[in-house]
């Protein structure tokens, strides 16, 4: 017959492992201490089991990943696209006012022509720093 921890008296471990009384004694408080703590231990690893359960994680995660994407990730967008559609209207008047600023050039037309069809060529005047006619302003931007 098998006994558990402590169903065995100090006089039957004396017997059995040949050891004096008191450390029967020291023996048999150790084995209850052990099996005290292995309950202990138990109980809290099924504790620790139950709070980690996808029951009590679910619905915190739910609650941050909604938020997080349904309400923060449609802010964000929502931001991103109307600043760029400010900078794009804001470059395009840019652009305009650039336009205006520096009116374009005509070009020269000269006609090259050879036996059988003739060609057009385009040159443009552009002056040399050291060439400027005298009725023309120079404008500096700062």
């Amino acid at each position: 017959k098998r006994s558990t921890r402590g169903e065995v008296p100090i006089a039957g471990i004396v017997a059995l492992c040949g050891l004096t009384i008191q450390q029967a004694t020291a023996v048999k408080k150790f084995v209850n201490f052990s099996h005290d703590v292995t309950h202990l231990l138990n109980r809290a690893i099924v504790g620790l089991r139950e709070v980690l359960a996808c029951e009590t994680f679910n619905p915190i995660y739910t609650t941050f990943v909604h938020k997080a994407l349904c309400i923060e990730g449609v802010s964000g967008l929502k931001s991103i696209f109307t600043t760029t559609l400010i900078i794009s209207i804001f470059s395009m008047i840019m652009i305009m006012f650039r336009a205006a600023l520096y009116p374009i050039k005509e070009p020269d037309v000269k006609l090259a022509s050879s036996d059988e069809n003739a060609m057009e060529v385009a040159k443009y005047n552009e002056d040399s720093p050291g060439e400027k006619d005298a009725g023309d302003e120079q404008v500096v931007v700062y």
